[in-house]
């Protein structure tokens, strides 16, 4: 999800241009600021939320409102102007409010950068929107390799499945910073210790694998997980990405698990 970018500016009652090729002829009281919409082609704000289920876009200066078993609805932003730290985007029959304050998803538990709300005939969804946040701490949490070095995993995209033919490298940390996981093939623990200040050790134990038989692809793969792992060095998070480097500066890149 991008998040808006946006432009403060105190204005007075007159017409008043955007940013954006959009003007708004009305009196924007003087303690709003207007707020501008996407329009770059690759510019969309997303947001979503459950219970119902509902999805939200804000392109092009047009918020289209989807509910599960409803009719989607598509709007001309009318009024954008923000109050505070909530970005609020008017049109008829529908507005939507974008706060910047950390948002969990009721589902899958990911965070992001912030907290919507929509409010449409009357009835009001609250939901997240804006970028994934990365944990607060890597303690106690599931990863899943994306990426060798920069060359992509495909099986890094989908739940671990141990019944696949092409499964992806895990990494489990506790709660103390020690890893577990999969290599691909066999099952790992210790060997690393993570520590909060974006360090990765050797832990006091060796590391310790299973020995089941590896052939076809996952045996390069986990080979190739295995020479990377033991190498690590530091790691970094960019967005909810987490990076792993070496000393030599190659890369294990996960995604979490949730």
């Amino acid at each position: 999800m991008k998040k808006l970018t946006w432009v403060k500016a105190r204005t007075t009652c007159a017409t008043t241009a955007l940013v954006l090729p959009l003007a708004v002829a009305a009196c924007t009281p003087a303690n709003q600021n207007p707020a501008t919409t996407p329009s770059a082609p690759d510019s969309v704000y997303q947001a979503a939320g459950n219970a119902p289920t509902w999805h939200l876009t804000l392109a092009h200066n047009t918020l289209t409102f989807k509910q599960a078993g409803s009719p989607e609805s598509v709007s001309t932003v009318t009024t954008p102007h923000t109050q505070d730290t909530t970005r609020v985007y008017e049109a008829q029959d529908l507005r939507a409010e974008i706060t910047a304050k950390p948002c969990t998803d009721t589902l899958s538990g990911q965070q992001f950068s912030e907290t919507v709300r929509v409010t449409m005939h009357n009835q009001t969804f609250k939901g997240c929107g804006g970028d994934p946040v990365g944990p607060a701490s890597l303690y106690n949490t599931k990863w899943r390799v994306t990426a060798l070095n920069g060359t992509a995993l495909a099986a890094g995209q989908h739940a671990p499945n141990t019944a696949i033919q092409d499964m992806a490298p895990t990494l489990d940390i506790n709660a103390t910073g020690k890893i577990s996981g999969s290599d691909g093939c066999n099952r790992y623990a210790d060997g690393l210790e993570f520590s909060p200040n974006g360090t990765v050790k050797p832990s006091a134990q060796s590391g310790v694998s299973t020995l089941m038989a590896c052939i076809g692809p996952n045996a390069a793969i986990a080979q190739k997980f295995n020479d990377l792992k033991q190498d690590v060095t530091h790691w970094h998070m960019q967005g909810e990405t987490l990076v792993l480097t070496t000393k030599d500066n190659r890369t294990l890149t996960l995604r979490p698990v949730l």
